[in-house]
């Protein structure tokens, strides 16, 4: 019985450790602009623990915008596919993270990361190419 409860509170703990993680993170980068540059649709990794989240993304030399997927409001529940929908818009700044090539299960991706916050970002391989060649930057090796 006690080891129940101790399990319950752990995983509450950590349920509102990540949510105010993730709403620091949202409240920081909120972006209010229009992003005009080149848009592409994808699954971001590392935002959903469990199927990514699907939203738009874009890249100039200012940083990576993360874009509310245009269809956002029409989906019940804001899932599309299995996928969550991506509801704000986000601008990071080059300078505020670090990016390299790696691979989530066999699938090579652009890994976005941002230690200091505890924020861990993927977008396919495809989508990193044309972010940072859209930002006049180079793929990591």
């Amino acid at each position: 019985m006690i080891v129940t409860v101790i399990f319950f509170a752990a995983a509450l703990l950590l349920i509102g450790w990540n949510f105010a993680r993730l709403s620091r993170f949202e409240r920081d980068f909120r972006y209010s602009d229009t992003f005009r540059g080149s848009r592409y649709e994808c699954v971001v990794g590392g935002l959903d623990l469990e199927h990514g989240t699907l939203c738009v993304v874009g890249a100039d030399e200012s940083g990576i915008y993360l874009l509310k997927h245009p269809e956002s409001d029409r989906f019940s529940w804001n899932i599309k596919g299995g996928h969550r929908v991506f509801r704000r818009d986000l601008l990071i700044p080059w300078k505020a993270f670090s990016y390299r090539a790696g691979k989530v299960l066999f699938k090579e991706c652009l890994w976005l990361e941002m230690p200091s916050r505890r924020i861990y970002l993927h977008v396919p391989k495809d989508v990193g190419e044309k972010l940072l060649e859209d930002a006049r930057r180079d793929y990591p090796v």
